[in-house]
């Protein structure tokens, strides 16, 4: 019976779940690729920022550096002001303030991966939920039918595959990439707070 149906006939018996999968699909697909860029972004204004910083650091001291940050849009240079202003405080309130605004960095990268991990894990209750209402259908459509052959329940048993089938394709993916963003986040945090551990020392001797 459903040797020659297309692709959207397919999706179209799995019926409004489907529908509804395919919209958290693309809402999905579409934080990724946000996600991957931001990351992306945050890695690179870090590393290259820091090899600039540091070269500032030693040849001008960290009063220059300061003002050079102050130019800059990286997630080092935001770290590094807020100890900056804290110099006069000690290195306690130095470390302090940095890893405040490390942490106020870092939250950034945690954007929609909250959303993005719901989608992962809601997905195969979707489908399971289109599954169940094709189960319905289907013993619906035999009660009818009074004992007829299976063609008469296959529209049925066909929007409960297809919907167990769709929700999986969602949430695998979805699932996969938040575990990658979360480790990705976490070797973020570590590089930053190694990098910006480097200066704390110079801004409290004032070099």
């Amino acid at each position: 019976m459903f040797e020659n149906l297309s692709f959207v006939g397919l999706l179209q018996k799995g019926g409004f779940t489907v529908i509804l999968l395919g919209l958290l699909s693309v809402i999905s697909i579409a934080i990724m690729l946000e996600r991957a860029w931001a990351f992306h972004k945050f890695r690179k204004s870090m590393r290259e920022f820091f090899t600039i910083l540091d070269r500032t650091v030693k040849e001008s001291g960290s009063t220059v550096a300061a003002k050079l940050a102050d130019t800059h849009i990286s997630p080092l240079a935001t770290v590094y002001l807020s100890g900056y202003r804290k110099k006069a405080m000690g290195k306690a309130e130095v470390n302090g303030a940095m890893e405040l605004a490390g942490r106020g960095e870092l939250a950034r990268l945690d954007r929609f991966l909250g959303v993005l991990g719901t989608i992962g894990s809601t997905a195969p209750f979707i489908g399971l939920f289109g599954t169940v209402l094709g189960i319905i259908r289907a013993f619906s459509d035999l009660a009818i039918a009074q004992g007829a052959s299976p063609a008469a329940v296959a529209d049925g048993i066909a929007e409960a595959l297809v919907a167990t089938a769709t929700g999986l394709f969602v949430a695998i993916p979805a699932v996969m990439a938040y575990n990658y963003f979360v480790r990705s986040a976490s070797r973020c945090a570590l590089e930053l707070e190694t990098r910006a551990s480097e200066f704390a020392d110079p801004i409290i001797r004032g070099e």
